[in-house]
Protein backbone atom coordinates (compact mmCIF):
# COMPACT_ATOMS: atom_id res chain seq x y z
CA UNK A 1 0.00 0.00 0.00
CA UNK A 2 1.39 3.36 -0.95
CA UNK A 3 2.59 5.74 2.06
CA UNK A 4 -0.37 8.07 3.07
CA UNK A 5 -1.14 11.36 4.90
CA UNK A 6 -3.73 12.34 7.31
CA UNK A 7 -4.92 15.19 7.85
CA UNK A 8 -7.33 16.20 10.31
CA UNK A 9 -9.41 19.78 10.59
CA UNK A 10 -12.39 19.69 13.00
CA UNK A 11 -14.47 16.83 12.32
CA UNK A 12 -13.10 16.01 8.66
CA UNK A 13 -10.53 13.59 8.00
CA UNK A 14 -8.99 13.42 5.08
CA UNK A 15 -6.45 10.92 3.63
CA UNK A 16 -3.90 11.92 0.61
CA UNK A 17 -1.12 10.01 -1.15
CA UNK A 18 2.31 10.78 0.17
CA UNK A 19 3.99 12.86 -2.80
CA UNK A 20 7.21 10.39 -2.37
CA UNK A 21 7.64 8.20 -4.88
CA UNK A 22 7.55 4.48 -4.35
CA UNK A 23 10.84 2.72 -4.34
CA UNK A 24 11.41 -0.21 -6.81
CA UNK A 25 10.47 -2.98 -4.63
CA UNK A 26 7.39 -1.78 -3.60
CA UNK A 27 7.26 -0.89 -7.20
CA UNK A 28 6.98 -4.81 -8.01
CA UNK A 29 4.75 -5.33 -4.83
CA UNK A 30 2.54 -3.06 -6.82
CA UNK A 31 2.65 -5.17 -9.78
CA UNK A 32 1.99 -8.88 -8.05
CA UNK A 33 -1.05 -7.33 -6.23
CA UNK A 34 -2.44 -5.83 -9.30
CA UNK A 35 -1.78 -9.57 -11.03
CA UNK A 36 -3.72 -11.04 -7.76
CA UNK A 37 -6.29 -8.94 -8.13
CA UNK A 38 -6.78 -9.49 -11.63
CA UNK A 39 -6.86 -13.10 -10.95
CA UNK A 40 -9.90 -13.11 -8.13
CA UNK A 41 -11.71 -11.00 -10.53
CA UNK A 42 -11.61 -13.52 -13.25
CA UNK A 43 -12.92 -16.07 -10.84
CA UNK A 44 -15.82 -13.88 -9.63
CA UNK A 45 -16.24 -12.64 -13.79
CA UNK A 46 -16.74 -16.72 -14.20
CA UNK A 47 -19.30 -17.40 -11.56
CA UNK A 48 -21.32 -13.93 -12.51
CA UNK A 49 -21.64 -15.17 -15.69
CA UNK A 50 -22.41 -18.55 -15.35
CA UNK A 51 -25.29 -17.07 -13.17
CA UNK A 52 -26.46 -15.26 -15.99
CA UNK A 53 -25.69 -11.92 -14.15
CA UNK A 54 -24.19 -10.22 -17.53
CA UNK A 55 -23.82 -6.17 -15.46
CA UNK A 56 -22.38 -7.81 -12.91
CA UNK A 57 -20.13 -9.67 -15.10
CA UNK A 58 -19.23 -6.69 -17.61
CA UNK A 59 -18.01 -4.62 -14.62
CA UNK A 60 -15.56 -7.43 -13.09
CA UNK A 61 -14.13 -7.76 -16.99
CA UNK A 62 -13.37 -3.99 -16.55
CA UNK A 63 -11.94 -4.58 -13.28
CA UNK A 64 -10.14 -7.17 -14.29
CA UNK A 65 -8.94 -5.49 -17.72
CA UNK A 66 -7.43 -2.84 -15.37
CA UNK A 67 -5.91 -5.38 -13.10
CA UNK A 68 -3.60 -6.64 -15.94
CA UNK A 69 -3.11 -2.78 -17.68
CA UNK A 70 -1.69 -1.97 -14.23
CA UNK A 71 0.28 -5.23 -13.53
CA UNK A 72 2.24 -4.37 -16.77
CA UNK A 73 2.70 -0.67 -16.58
CA UNK A 74 3.93 -0.98 -13.09
CA UNK A 75 6.22 -3.58 -13.65
CA UNK A 76 8.12 -0.97 -16.56
CA UNK A 77 10.22 1.70 -15.63
CA UNK A 78 8.70 5.07 -16.30
CA UNK A 79 11.91 5.72 -18.83
CA UNK A 80 11.30 2.00 -20.53
CA UNK A 81 7.26 2.86 -20.53
CA UNK A 82 8.22 6.55 -22.32
CA UNK A 83 10.16 4.86 -24.81
CA UNK A 84 7.34 2.41 -25.37
CA UNK A 85 4.73 5.20 -26.08
CA UNK A 86 7.10 7.21 -28.31
CA UNK A 87 7.64 5.99 -31.38
CA UNK A 88 9.29 7.96 -34.28
CA UNK A 89 7.61 9.67 -36.76
CA UNK A 90 9.06 9.98 -40.62
CA UNK A 91 7.23 12.08 -42.86
CA UNK A 92 8.00 10.44 -46.78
Amino acid sequence: MPPRIVTSEGNVTRIHRAPEKAPADMQDGRAEVARYIGQMVLDLERMANTANLELLAYFLAMARAEADGLSQTVSVSKPEREAQTQAPYRAD
